[in-house]
């Protein structure tokens, strides 16, 4: 028990001040705007991935400048801003998947969704029930909770510094390589970053406790 204790203690801090204005321009402009928006919207265009990401997008553009905006009074919320980013995009990455899949390679049948999409469950699945381990019976966490800062600007950085490579891999090898091999690249690429995402949507269930305890400190 002394063990969970210990693990939820640490994951009860908060992101510094300082690097949410940073974070959040790295995360939406890199990671959303250019990553997901220019592919959905580029070359073919089907209207039914941009009707299912667009207003999820927009919603996240808008929120990510009122925390840019004002991140001191808004540092709790940048966490849930993190946690629904990362359903967003992580969602929205698969479903770029399919786009390159059906669009570029020309499948013709229902199997690579299916399958995708299970194994992206499973995965999502697996990794909530292994992270929120550390808060399993948190009742028994008897201290006050102190509301320190983290700074989490480095997986922040590798993340996009990842798609970056990967993207511009892609994208070079559009000079030599047949539209086919791109696509299965991109496939590649986009499915790693959902499931890399997983790492954000976490932060969903780190801002419920957060929120409920810090509700306590100041009855």
């Amino acid at each position: 028990m002394s063990d969970n204790r210990a693990s939820f203690e640490k994951s009860m801090k908060m992101y510094p001040v300082n690097s949410i204005r940073s974070n959040v321009i790295i995360l939406v402009l890199l990671l959303l705007d250019l990553f997901l928006v220019i592919p959905l919207m580029g070359n073919p265009y089907i209207a039914v991935y941009v009707y299912v990401l667009l207003p999820p997008i927009v919603m996240i553009n808008i929120w990510a400048l009122v925390l840019v905006i004002m991140p001191r009074k808004l540092q709790l919320n940048y966490i849930l801003f993190r946690g629904v980013f990362g359903v967003v995009c992580s969602i929205g990455f698969m479903i770029m998947t399919q786009k390159f899949a059906y669009s570029m390679l020309g499948l013709d049948n229902s199997w690579y969704f299916i399958g995708s999409f299970a194994l992206y469950g499973f995965a999502l699945y697996y990794f909530i029930k292994y992270n929120l381990a550390k808060f399993k019976d948190p009742s028994n966490y008897k201290k006050k909770p102190k509301f320190k800062e983290k700074n989490k600007r480095t997986p922040v950085v590798t993340i996009t510094t990842f798609t970056g490579a990967g993207y511009l891999i892609a994208n070079l090898s559009l000079g030599f390589a047949t539209q086919q091999l791109v696509a299965s690249v991109l496939i590649c690429v986009y499915s790693m970053l959902a499931f890399i995402l997983f790492h954000f949507i976490i932060d969903l269930h780190r801002y419920y406790w957060l929120h409920k305890l810090r509700n306590q400190t100041t009855d």
